[in-house]
């Protein structure tokens, strides 16, 4: 299976970035060898960039899926859950989800936006499950998450993996949210992964009924405290969870 490369723009850019600096570092070594600060910079600087690049293949390869299968193990599954994923991209989640359903059904909604993911496509998704042997219990439907198109208490479980920050405005965040809340059903779970507007959601979700509502660390130790590092503490990766009271 292949879940793709996230924002492969920014790791386009981050690699570029890094490559030039450290190309400006050594023409200063052979040219001006006397610029020993500038030389110094520009090398903290391209490993900065080279790093955060790595980090973020890193992470799309591995840590994602590490984090993917923290938050399946948040669930008590019983098998027969219909679980909806939000944002389901290449269906990370979704096909996660469907692996511990035996009556089950998972569905996963997005509008498979260019640039976000490689090859983010609802066929991406079906081919995942067809080789993790769930596409029977798989279905991928076009939609906009601030509006889901499905009835209120429908769905034993919602997952949604690095969608929260897409959304534009915190009006539509909280629309989402909320949205969230109406398609779960009394007694249903929830868990969402973001590395900014985690607490933010706590909140607004504590506002939609969700009482319990909380927020945990995702990933290793190491692939959080590289991120705080990368990010000089300004993004860290949570798990927000939740149950909808019954």
């Amino acid at each position: 299976m292949d879940y793709g490369i996230d924002s492969p723009a920014i790791v386009a850019g981050l690699f570029l970035v890094g490559c030039i600096s450290l190309g400006a570092a050594l023409v200063l070594h052979f040219f001006a060898a006397s610029h020993l600060v500038w030389q110094l910079a520009l090398v903290a600087a391209a490993a900065y960039f080279l790093l955060g690049s790595a980090g973020m293949i890193r992470y799309s390869k591995v840590g994602k899926l590490h984090i993917r299968d923290q938050v399946i193990e948040l669930i008590a599954w019983r098998g027969d859950e219909l679980v909806l994923d939000v944002g389901c991209g290449r269906g990370l989640f979704l096909v996660g989800a469907a692996r511990r359903l035996t009556t089950g059904k998972a569905i996963g909604l997005d509008r498979w936006i260019r640039g976000a993911l490689t090859a983010n496509r609802a066929a991406s998704v079906l081919n995942n499950a067809r080789i993790e042997g769930v596409v029977d219990r798989v279905v991928v439907n076009n939609g906009d998450v601030r509006h889901l198109p499905f009835g209120d208490n429908t769905f034993d479980v919602v997952l949604s993996n690095f969608v929260v920050h897409e959304v534009d405005t915190p009006a539509e965040r909280e629309q989402m949210l909320r949205e969230i809340v109406r398609v779960l059903k009394p007694g249903g779970r929830l868990a969402l992964v973001d590395f900014i507007f985690t607490g933010y959601c706590v909140e607004a979700l504590g506002e939609a009924g969700i009482t319990d509502a909380k927020r945990i660390r995702a990933g290793s130790f190491f692939s959080f405290w590289f991120g705080v590092l990368m990010n000089f503490g300004l993004v860290r990766t949570y798990v927000v969870t939740g149950s909808k009271p019954a």
